[in-house]
């Protein structure tokens, strides 16, 4: 009676409602524009995480930023090693100084870099490309020069000479989209000779790629999930407000989350397309059960006036809704609390308040707008002419005749309920945690071309870096120190998937053997710390003091080692990390120096081994949710028992699918189960609800009772199913890998969901007889 006199006002004031909704909507979707993108792999890690502070202590230090590199390929004979790579390198190096967001001071390639020689005084420091263009008397010179200096092998030049890189560090990486373009469409008038090939990749080319990547996907995507969507409706509902007025929930929800992400600063990561589409599916199943009850109240009273038809099934639908939105919302921000990663985080958030909106919507302005409409039948619905009620049509006795078989086999649908659990369990346990950022693109796209030409030809395009520091200035000076960093170099050799190392070692080293008439016995560090500081002195003669700034400070206090790895991949990192962290702590300190890691690697390691430990955790919470949500709301701890049923099939059931199919548990597949909860608990309270009504409202058996429902609230939520299933399959169409997985994880998840509400709780019902289903009325039989 009290959701009576709340709509009989709120449709009394329907246009004062529709105004200051459509208000409410202007004033948060305005903002929409201002919504930035973030596609770095930074956006997954908390900003105070020490990996994270570290790394950008380090960038800081010795001038390091996110790099692109450009590799010239040659697969010929001679491979690089001829006028035309070499020229092509020359001009690609002086096209890169040029771009405004690279920093010329930071561009690496043979045509910046020096070559150390051994001379009778002394040695002598000379540019690799002395003279342009290169000609073939001089190419003999730059391989003899890289071959007689270890530091550029493997990451300068590929070891087989079939390969070389033009690196430069981006100086705002906000601007990486627009840096790589201009990059990409500088390429197009490259003077390549033939045999010659260009790849570009590194992190700063990743997150640009990604970012329009990104954005050609959405574009095509959410339209997409649109009209798939509104054909569901036109084929549930047969007319033209049934299919129009569930969009315009799904338009005002949809801008309003965007424009409050927008208004709260909080950026558009690569996961936020598969949010779209989740706001989109969320907005639409209350409209659809709304106007499945209003399209009902139609066929029973065909004479009533819009007023009275919309205030009859807000006031049957208000309950459910809510109910829904309530445990629905629960399970979005037990994911946002059992996280540490902002896009999960913010995700969880705006998955919530996108739940709200269309709750608010949908309780004040779908009833003030068909308030207004004259009602009109729906031939999805029509007019009873027998005492048994409303005429089934197509689906209603589809879904009808699954109720039957249903309720006339409980004790054998908990049984089979009950295997496939635990089958499921069993395949569930073969699922494991694992991530690669380059598997983010399809494997024809160039970038990921790139990525794994580059790391098989050169050292690798991955950093794990290890900072020494020293107490006193001078320090890293200290032979001891350099024969520790030595080793580490040496023992950073020996693990898997690293190419090689560089440090400030590689220059002492080649600078003591040059000094002794480049004889090979004295490719080593000096015993003695005056010779060692004389060597950057000679070297300042004739070269550049700053080529050293990468691999020491300016107080030569700190020191940098430099992994070159050529796999980004969470499980070979994981082994990478904790081996060189035992290492590290074995190892040091030593001679007054500590070691700290730091790098890339070491950064993704972190943020997606997050992923690991807060997974399972996310996941009891967010049933931990449901069922204290469902327990309060039904005023039964055995009502949250069956709330769960549902949603926990659905959790379990994908996880045997990602188990049997060899589908990792990574960024974007952790958060299925978390969304699952939040979709699929939908399909229990609605079921819950009816069931409860049935119970207390049918005569006749609970069998008679219970097989009412499938044809009413079994066939809304047969359309609520296929809207939302139907618009995270659009996903499976993403140019986007993990949003593949992602949409057809979700897809299979609502698919139990709505199955297991369907077959369980019913059979449950008629099996245990649970008293909440009838605390408060005598029963029938």
């Amino acid at each position: 009676m009290q959701g009576n006199r709340v709509f009989s006002q709120l449709i009394r004031w329907r246009w004062p409602t529709l105004i200051i909704s459509l208000l409410f909507f202007g004033v948060l979707a305005v903002n929409a524009p201002k919504l930035t993108r973030d596609t770095s792999s930074d956006a997954f890690i908390d900003p105070l995480d020490p990996a994270l502070l570290n790394r950008e202590r380090v960038e800081e230090i010795f001038g390091l930023a996110d790099p692109i590199v450009i590799a010239v390929v040659n697969e010929g004979k001679d491979g690089i090693y001829n006028p035309g790579s070499l020229n092509l390198v020359a001009w690609i190096t002086d096209q890169l100084m040029r771009v405004g967001n690279i920093d010329p001071d930071q561009v690496t390639s043979l045509a910046t870099e020096s070559s150390i020689t051994g001379t009778a005084s002394g040695m002598e420091v000379d540019d690799f490309f002395e003279t342009l263009p290169v000609a073939q008397a001089n190419v003999d010179r730059i391989k003899t020069g890289v071959d007689n200096f270890p530091l550029y092998q493997g990451s300068l030049v590929a070891r087989n000479g079939k390969a070389t890189v033009v690196i430069g560090e981006l100086i705002d990486p906000d601007l990486a989209t627009e840096t790589y373009q201009e990059i990409m469409t500088l390429l197009e008038e490259a003077p390549a000779s033939p045999g010659d090939a260009l790849h570009v990749t590194g992190e700063g080319a990743v997150a640009a790629y990604l970012s329009t990547y990104v954005d050609s996907d959405a574009s095509r995507l959410n339209p997409l999930a649109a009209v798939v969507i509104t054909i569901v409706l036109l084929l549930a509902f047969r007319t033209l407000r049934g299919t129009l007025l569930p969009n315009l929930i799904v338009l005002l929800t949809a801008g309003g989350t965007v424009g409050a992400m927008a208004a709260s600063g909080v950026s558009f990561y690569v996961i936020t397309n598969g949010l779209i589409v989740c706001m989109i599916g969320i907005a639409v199943a209350d409209s659809v059960h709304i106007f499945s009850q209003y399209y009902e109240e139609i066929s029973k009273d065909p004479l009533a006036d819009g007023k009275t038809v919309t205030q009859r099934a807000m006031s049957a639908m208000w309950k459910p809704v809510t109910l829904t939105t309530l445990t629905t919302m629960a399970g979005f921000f037990a994911l946002a609390l059992t996280t540490t990663m902002p896009p999960i985080y913010y995700f969880g958030i705006f998955g919530a308040w996108a739940v709200g909106l269309a709750w608010l919507f949908s309780m004040t302005t779908l009833p003030a707008i068909l308030s207004m409409l004259k009602p009109k039948q729906s031939r999805s619905f029509r007019a009873a002419t027998e005492e048994r009620g409303l005429s089934l049509n197509v689906t209603g006795r589809l879904m009808h005749r699954f109720g039957t078989a249903v309720v006339n086999w409980p004790l054998g649908v908990v049984v089979t309920g009950t295997l496939i659990a635990v089958i499921a369990t069993v395949g569930a346990m073969f699922v494991v945690a694992n991530e690669e950022r380059i598997d983010s693109f399809r494997t024809e796209e160039p970038i990921h071309i790139a990525d794994r030409t580059i790391n098989r030809l050169m050292d690798g395009t991955y950093y794990l870096d290890v900072m020494i520091e020293t107490e006193q200035a001078e320090g890293v000076l200290e032979p001891a120190v350099l024969r520790q960093i030595d080793q580490t170099q040496r023992y950073l050799e020996t693990l898997p998937n690293v190419g090689g190392t560089t440090s400030i070692v590689d220059y002492i080293k080649r600078m003591h053997q040059a000094i002794n008439e480049d004889d090979p016995d004295y490719y080593s560090i000096p015993d003695n710390k005056n010779l060692i500081a004389q060597l950057f002195l000679l070297y300042s003669a004739s070269g550049d003091p700053s080529d050293f700034e990468e691999e020491i400070d300016g107080e030569r206090r700190l020191a940098l080692i430099r992994a070159n790895v050529a796999v980004n991949r969470y499980q070979d990192n994981s082994v990478l990390v904790q081996r060189v962290t035992e290492h590290l702590n074995e190892s040091y300190p030593v001679a007054g120096a500590s070691a700290t890691l730091t790098g890339d690697l070491n950064v993704d390691y972190h943020w997606i081994d997050g992923i690991v430990k807060s997974n399972l955790l996310s996941i009891v919470l967010c049933l931990s949710a449901v069922f204290l949500m469902a327990s309060i709301l039904f005023r039964s701890l055995v009502a949250g028992l069956f709330a769960t049923v549902p949603v926990s099939m659905a959790v379990l059931f994908v996880y045997a699918v990602m188990g049997v199919s060899g589908i990792w548990l990574g960024v974007s597949t952790s958060m299925f189960a978390s969304i699952a909860i939040g979709l699929g608990v939908d399909f229990s309270i609605h079921t819950l609800h009816s069931m409860q009504e049935k119970i207390s409202a049918v005569t006749g058996s609970w069998n008679e009772r219970l097989v009412t429902l499938y044809a009413s609230t079994g066939r809304a939520q047969l359309f609520n199913f296929l809207a939302i299933a139907l618009g995270f399959s659009v996903l499976m169409t993403s140019t986007v890998p993990p949003l593949v997985r992602f949409g057809a994880l979700v897809g299979v998840a609502v698919a139990s969901a709505f199955l297991a509400a369907m077959t369980l709780l019913p059979a449950m019902a008629l099996v245990f007889k649970p008293a909440f289903l009838h605390s408060n009325q005598t029963e029938k039989e």
